[in-house]
Formats: structure tokens, C-alpha cells, sequence
């Protein structure tokens, strides 16, 4: 942190650090200002400009980590959303657009156990703010998400109970046409970007490693990055292997298969059943940005109707 000792000092240190937080924030608005306008690869490389330059607010780094997941999302790159969520719930333990994220995106992998933690997470820290004596208005609107929250958690919990594989090609950011080749090139690029040694330089390289701070997060961010670099390992292991990718096809077009021949609609469906019509016809990961269309060409929400928000800061 700098400090100054005289009133020169002081007038060039508060000149300087007023640029340094006009550049974070014109980062962070132009990152927004693409996201709005569906160009989220830039909207990624804006937002990582932003964290790059900044190296004293944890708030500020939390949101732009969450903002950057939402454009990896929408990229259909959900392990880098993952890990970007999970940096920012380690900066900001009550930051509950970030949990609902990565319960979102845990369920669209199917890792459905993942999502029930963090939708727990979720429950308990919205009761907290909605408890808090003399809440503002914003705060007291947090009874409606803990509401919702409670009925994504039943929901997941009903899902993780059936013991569904995890969608493997959705972790590896794949179509299920794709070679073998593309497989394992997918799986080195996610391994390489996700390994837990990396997650914690990642967020420490500008900081005091000595802060007792940054000491008692390194263990969670080791666990959470751990857990996603396991999670494409055990995608690699199945869609590397001929007959147990071929095993997994099958029980994908058994599941889905199911799922055409259940015409309900009372029940809302989940982010991952949303996109699996696009999907099994081949659909892109990497097109689900053209995907919040409505019919009209008019921008919308994906998860519009399925009581998920996709909103940024």
C-alpha cells in the first residue's frame, strides 16, 4: 500500500492512486459495456486487464472475477467460469451473485453435489442479511432469493440422488462429435490452465504472501481448484478411452432420450436440460452466446423463465 509522509507526497500519491482507480473502473464499465453487447471474448479480456492493474481492493477483484465468469459462460468455457467463481467467493466469503454462479454452473456440469454445497452456502448467508436489524430495501429483497435459493437446493438435491454421470463434454468444452484429437487437446489446455499450483499463484502474485490473509485462503482455493482439476481429469479418462466413451454415449442418448419423452413443462428445467436439445444436434458451446435470442432477435436472458439470473456488476 503507498503511503505518503508530506503534503507533496500526498498530493502526487492521491493523483496517482485517483488514475489507478479511473483505469480500474474504465476497465471494469467497458467490460460490462461488452458483455452488454455480446462480445464476450472481449468483455473476458477487459476484465482481466482490470484484475492485472488491481492489487489492493479484494471486493473490487471479486466482482470482476465474477463478471469474467459470466462472459466464460457465455463463451461456454465452464471450467474457467468455475474457477474464476471460486477465486471470487475466496475474496469476498459474502458475495452471493458469485456462490449462486457456481451453483448454476455445477449443475450444468452435473456435478450436482457441488452445487447443493454451494446453494447451502447461498441459504445461510441470505438468512443473514435478511436477519440483519434495520435492512435496507435491497437487503429485505433478499427474502424472494432466499426463497428461490431454497427451491434450487431441493431441486439439486433430487437430482444428485440419482447419481447422474457428470457431463464430460461439457467440462472439456466440447461437442460430443468431436475426435479424439480435439479431446486431448481440450483436456491439456484445461489441465494446464487449472492446476491447483496455479490457482494459488494466480491470485497471490500480487500480494503479500505473508498477510495472515491470504495464508488462510490458500488452502481453499488449493481445494477448490483441486477438485476442477480432478473433474477434467476423470472427463479425459472417460472420453479418451474408445469403449468407455462409447459406454458413456449410450447412457447419454438413453438419458436423453428420457427426456424427449417426458412433455411436462409444470416443472421448471435446469440450465443443463435447457441446452441439451441445441447440444446433442451438435450445438456449439462456443454459439451459446447467439443462444439468448428471442424470437423477435431481441437480447434476453438464457435463463429466462428458469428462475436463473445471468447478470453482471
Amino acid at each position: 500500500m503507498m503511503t505518503c509522509s508530506d503534503g507533496s507526497a500526498s498530493r502526487k500519491c492521491f493523483s496517482s492512486l485517483s488514475t489507478s482507480i479511473r483505469q480500474l473502473l474504465s476497465f471494469k464499465a467497458a467490460g460490462n459495456e461488452s458483455f452488454q453487447a455480446r462480445r464476450y471474448s472481449e468483455a473476458v479480456e477487459q476484465y482481466s486487464s482490470a484484475l492485472a492493474c488491481n492489487s489492493e481492493s479484494r471486493p473490487f477483484s471479486a466482482v470482476c472475477f465474477c463478471n469474467r465468469a459470466a462472459a466464460y459462460q457465455a463463451l461456454g468455457q465452464l471450467t474457467d467460469a468455475i474457477a474464476d467463481c471460486s477465486l471470487a467467493m475466496v475474496l469476498d466469503a459474502n458475495y452471493p451473485k458469485a456462490i449462486s454462479r457456481r451453483a448454476t454452473l455445477y449443475e450444468m456440469i452435473r456435478d450436482y453435489g457441488q452445487s447443493a454445497n454451494d446453494l447451502r452456502k447461498l441459504i445461510s448467508l441470505l438468512q443473514k442479511q435478511a436477519n440483519k436489524p434495520g435492512a435496507s430495501p435491497k437487503v429485505v429483497n433478499k427474502h424472494s432469493d432466499l426463497k428461490q435459493a431454497r427451491a434450487r437446493l431441493l431441486s439439486v438435491e433430487d437430482e444428485a440422488r440419482k447419481d447422474t454421470p457428470l457431463n464430460f463434454y461439457l467440462i472439456l468444452g466440447v461437442e460430443p462429435s468431436c475426435s479424439p484429437p480435439d479431446i486431448k487437446k481440450a483436456y491439456r489446455k484445461a489441465a494446464l490452465r487449472h492446476h491447483p499450483d496455479k490457482a494459488t499463484q494466480l491470485l497471490v502474485r500480487n500480494e503479500n504472501t505473508d498477510d495472515g490473509f491470504w495464508r488462510d485462503i490458500a488452502k481453499e482455493v488449493y481445494s477448490d481448484a483441486d477438485h476442477l482439476f480432478k473433474t477434467i481429469g476423470e472427463a479425459y479418462n472417460i472420453l479418451s478411452d474408445p469403449g468407455k466413451r462409447e459406454e458413456y454415449d449410450i447412457e447419454e442418448n438413453l438419458r436423453n432420450a428420457g427426456r424427449r419423452a417426458f412433455k411436462g413443462r409444470n416443472t421448471p428445467r435446469s440450465p443443463e436440460q435447457h441446452y441439451r436439445k441445441q447440444y446433442d444436434r451438435g450445438f456449439s458451446p462456443r454459439q451459446w452466446q447467439s443462444a439468448g435470442q428471442s424470437n423477435n432477435g431481441a437480447p434476453r436472458s438464457r435463463w429466462s423463465g428458469y428462475e436463473y439470473t445471468d447478470d453482471y456488476w
